[in-house]
C-alpha cells in the first residue's frame, strides 16, 4: 500500500487535491469551480495533509486544467503556520506557476528554496516590486545549491533583472534557460562555463553585455560537457565570444538570434567557432524598423565554408542575414559534406533583388547525396532543365523528401520543371511559394501536373 501512495502521489499537477485532504470546514468550492482555502489550518488538522504531502517530489506540468482550480490567496493562507519545506520535505522538482501565477504569492519562491531542490522553474511576473524579484534571483544561488535545472520564463513587457552566479554557486547545475528579462553578465558566464556538468544553455545576452571579458579568459577547459546552446543577443560578436568558450565535443544543437545586422566577416568567425560535433544550426538576424532601408548584405558562399567540417550536420537554417549570392558549386559541395542533412533553409532577405545562381541542378545533388533530406527551402533558378543521369535517378536518395519551398524561384516551362521533380523527389507533398501571384500561379501549376504525373524517370533524349 506504501509504494502505491508513494507513486500516486509522487507527481502532482496542482496543489487542489492536497487541500481537500484538509478537514471539510477549512475549505469552500465556490462558483466556477474554485477551491478557496478559508482559514490556516490547526495544528490538529495537518494529520491527513501530512501523510500525503511527505511523498510529494514534484510539481510539474502539465498544469490540470481542468481540475478544481485553487484560488490564489490559498497559498498565503496554507503556509501561514508551516513552511513549504516542512509540508513538502521530499520535493525536488518544483514549477511554481502550477502552484501560483499571482505577483502577491511570488516571494514565496524564496520559502521553497534547498538544497533538496533539484529543478526549479518560475515565472516573473506582469506587475511587481522589482525588490521581490531581486531578492528571488539573490537567494537562488544560496538557497538552492544543489540545482540542476534552472528555467526563468516571464511575461512582456518586464523590466530587466541580473542573476549573478558565482564561482562555486551552482555546482551541479546542468540546464540553464532564462528569458530575455534576466541578465548574466559576462563574469557569470564564465562562472557558469566553468561548471562540469552544463548540458544545456538558453541565455539572452543584452546590449552592454562585456564580450572582451570572455576573450580575455585563461586558457581553461570551459563548457565541457555542453549539448545544447541557444543565444538572444544584440549583436553576432556577442554569441562568438560564448561559442569560442566551448570545449565539449557533444554539442549538438546550436541557434542564434542577433539584432545588429553582421557582415560576411563576422558570420564567418562565429562560424569558424563552431564545434565540428554539431548536427543543428539555426541562425537568425532579427529584422529591425531600419532593416528594409539599409542596403542588404551580400555573403558569399566562402562565408558559410567553414560549415564544411561540421559532417554530422542535419539541420541548417539561416533567417534575414541579407542576400545569399550561392551557386551550384556551394550546395553540391554541402550535400557531399552533409550526407546526414535532413533540413535545408538558405534564404536571402524577401527584398533582396539578385536572382538565384542556384539550379535545379543543386537539387539533384541533394536527393543524391543526402538520403535523410526531409525538408528543402531554398531560393532556384529553373528556366532550365538538367540532363538527369543515364537511366534516370536513383529513388533511394529522395524517399523521406515531402517538402520544398522555392520562395521566388524564377521559372521557365512549368510542365518540363514538374516532370523533373516528380523524377527527383517522387514523394513531395506540399510545395511552398513566396512570391508576387503570377509567379505563385506557376508554380502552382507545376504542383498540379506534378500531382497527376506517374513516377516515372524522365528519359534523356534519343
Amino acid at each position: 500500500m506504501e509504494c502505491a501512495l508513494d507513486t500516486l502521489w509522487r507527481t502532482q499537477h496542482s496543489l487542489s487535491p492536497l487541500i481537500m485532504c484538509l478537514p471539510r470546514g477549512t475549505w469552500e468550492i465556490h462558483s466556477s469551480n474554485i477551491l478557496y482555502l478559508m482559514r490556516p489550518p490547526a495544528e490538529s488538522e495537518w494529520a491527513r495533509f501530512d501523510v500525503y504531502s511527505r511523498r510529494v517530489k514534484s510539481f510539474s506540468y502539465p498544469k490540470q486544467t481542468k481540475m478544481i482550480r485553487l484560488h490564489e490567496d490559498a497559498l498565503p493562507l496554507l503556509f501561514s503556520e508551516r513552511s513549504p519545506q516542512s509540508l513538502f520535505p521530499s520535493l525536488s522538482s518544483l514549477d511554481f506557476s502550477i502552484l501560483s501565477c499571482s505577483s502577491s504569492n511570488f516571494t514565496l519562491i524564496r520559502d521553497f528554496l534547498s538544497p533538496k531542490l533539484t529543478n526549479l522553474a518560475f515565472t516573473l511576473p506582469r506587475k511587481m516590486c522589482p525588490h521581490g524579484i531581486c531578492e528571488v534571483l539573490e537567494d537562488l544561488p544560496r538557497k538552492a545549491t544543489r540545482l540542476e535545472n534552472l528555467a526563468i520564463s516571464s511575461f512582456f513587457p518586464v523590466t530587466s533583472f541580473e542573476l549573478n552566479i558565482s564561482t562555486h554557486g551552482l555546482p551541479d547545475l546542468r540546464r540553464l534557460v532564462v528569458s530575455s528579462s534576466i541578465r548574466v553578465s559576462a563574469q557569470s558566464v564564465l562562472n557558469i562555463a566553468s561548471l562540469r556538468y552544463v548540458q544545456e544553455l538558453a541565455l539572452n545576452l543584452h546590449p552592454d553585455f562585456d564580450a572582451d571579458v570572455l576573450r580575455d579568459r585563461a586558457d581553461n577547459i570551459t563548457f565541457p560537457a555542453l549539448q545544447r546552446l541557444s543565444l538572444v543577443a544584440y549583436d553576432l560578436p556577442q554569441c562568438t565570444s560564448i561559442v569560442s568558450l566551448v570545449s565539449s565535443l557533444q554539442l549538438e544543437d546550436v541557434s542564434v538570434s542577433y539584432d545588429v545586422q553582421a557582415r560576411s566577416s563576422v558570420i564567418t568567425s562565429f562560424l569558424s567557432a563552431i564545434c565540428t560535433s554539431v548536427r543543428s544550426i539555426s541562425l537568425r538576424h532579427n529584422m529591425q524598423t531600419n532593416t528594409i532601408a539599409d542596403t542588404p548584405f551580400v555573403f558569399y558562399p566562402s562565408t558559410f565554408a567553414p560549415l564544411f567540417a561540421c559532417r554530422n550536420l542535419r539541420t541548417i537554417q539561416v533567417y534575414n542575414l541579407g542576400t545569399l549570392n550561392l551557386d551550384d558549386e556551394f550546395i553540391i559541395a554541402a550535400a557531399k559534406a552533409w550526407s546526414k542533412l535532413e533540413d535545408i533553409r538558405l534564404c536571402s532577405l524577401p527584398w533582396s533583388s539578385i536572382i538565384s545562381s542556384i539550379s535545379l541542378n543543386a537539387l539533384t545533388a541533394l536527393t543524391q547525396h543526402c538520403p535523410q533530406l526531409a525538408r528543402v527551402h531554398l531560393s532556384l533558378d529553373a528556366r532550365e532543365i538538367p540532363e538527369l543521369p543515364m537511366g534516370g535517378l536513383s529513388m533511394a536518395g529522395a524517399q523521406f523528401l515531402e517538402v520544398l519551398n522555392i520562395r521566388d524561384s524564377v521559372i521557365g516551362h512549368t510542365e518540363l520543371v514538374a516532370q523533373f521533380l516528380r523524377a527527383t523527389i517522387p514523394n513531395m507533398k506540399t510545395l511552398y511559394v513566396e512570391a508576387h501571384p503570377e509567379l505563385r500561379d506557376k508554380w502552382m501549376e507545376v504542383k498540379a501536373y506534378y500531382d497527376r504525373l506517374s513516377v516515372v524517370p524522365i528519359q534523356n533524349g534519343p
